[in-house]
């Protein structure tokens, strides 16, 4: 009986290359300088650009979701994985964090939640001097109200005297300085005198300056949240500088969290607030009343205020404690006690850098660059 030996064409790792792109010469499938994986005249075919369309989305979800699944369930640990060196099978973390982020902004916009694209008047709330530990700073928290609500007021009258500087009210000129308004069809006219009609003049600055505001601040938003994560990713090396070697450590694990945090609210966003848009009730507000009779009734409020904040600020210590405890036990193998103060220390500071610093920031550059 003879045996029969099928023999394949075989491309060997052995053979020899020279770069297309840089013109080294190597050994394998990709050059070993820069980068460039041998060249075949079939990747010029429809079938072979599909298939990487395919692959590259396969790819890209599969790390995605393993990546946002393990960080959620098992926090530090893909920053663990990144700070030895494993990261091949997990999603980058700047791409991660747009991920999330596009997909929030998507999600809060369509359900008009302002927590984190602000409304004008957000800045009045979360003041550091409502702290117990620094009544202190009252005075700098009614000078930065202040200044946003004098630039507003006169971000309005730039509007106001522009609009007039610029015509928009010439076809309305009648005789003795009165000032005619016609109707949608030109139909009915009302006149009033130039001084009665300021109210008119008001009233359409009004209009214009929220819509320029709207327009703006949703769009700086996106930007603005991930310039806070260095501010973030400091005070996590300050606190960890024995165990953090380097600052890019840090900024790794503060964007694991944000990502964390983004996907928390979006989830609360939609249990919160779609069942009252769909049947005029908020789940989420009955998930948590039980909370709120045990810590926020009229006899142990002033503590439960002191030690969480109000109910808003609880709901968040409540999801990103755990995470923080987990994540440091995990990286820095902290005791429990240390632990469990710095993660409520770190969830208060988030805190108040987001719907403190973050939301009045935002809105008092907004209001600079309106035109």
């Amino acid at each position: 009986m003879v045996m029969k030996i099928k023999i394949h064409k075989t491309t060997y790792l052995s053979e020899t290359h020279t770069c297309q792109n840089c013109g080294h010469v190597y050994q394998g499938k990709v050059c070993n300088i820069c980068g460039e994986k041998v060249f075949q005249e079939k990747q010029l075919s429809a079938g072979h650009f599909f298939h990487e369309v395919i692959d590259f989305f396969y790819h890209f979800e599969n790390k995605v979701l393993k990546t946002l699944k393990l960080n959620f369930l098992k926090p530090g640990f893909v920053t663990k994985e990144n700070l030895r060196g494993v990261r091949a099978p997990y999603a980058k973390p700047v791409q991660l964090y747009l991920v999330t982020a596009v997909f929030f902004y998507v999600v809060v916009s369509k359900l008009n939640v302002t927590d984190y694209i602000p409304d004008y008047g957000d800045h009045n709330y979360y003041a550091l001097s409502l702290h117990a530990p620094m009544p202190f700073a009252k005075p700098l928290d009614e000078a930065v109200v202040n200044a946003i609500d004098s630039a507003w007021v006169q971000k309005g009258r730039e509007i106001e005297n522009r609009m007039i500087q610029e015509g928009v009210y010439d076809n309305f000129k009648g005789e003795n300085d009165n000032i005619k308004f016609y109707g949608r069809l030109r139909k009915d006219s009302l006149v009033l005198n130039t001084d009665k009609s300021k109210i008119i003049f008001f009233r359409n600055m009004v209009v214009v300056r929220n819509e320029n505001f709207k327009a703006k601040i949703g769009a700086y938003a996106k930007t603005f949240i991930f310039i806070l994560l260095p501010f973030f990713a400091f005070c996590l090396f300050v606190v960890f500088y024995k165990k953090i070697k380097y600052y890019g450590a840090s900024l790794i694990l503060a964007t694991h969290f944000m990502v964390y945090n983004l996907c928390f609210y979006t989830l609360h966003s939609i249990v919160d607030v779609w069942p009252r848009r769909l049947w005029g009730s908020a789940f989420g507000a009955i998930i948590w009343q039980p909370f709120y009779l045990a810590l926020y009734n009229d006899g142990v409020k002033p503590f439960s205020v002191f030690l969480f904040g109000h109910e808003f600020e609880f709901i968040h210590l409540v999801f990103w404690m755990p995470w923080f405890f987990i994540a440091f036990k995990r990286l820095f193998n902290t005791p429990w006690w240390k632990n469990l103060l710095i993660s409520y220390c770190f969830s208060r500071l988030f805190f108040y850098l987001i719907f403190g610093v973050f939301k009045k920031v935002l809105i008092a550059f907004t209001i600079w660059t309106m035109h």
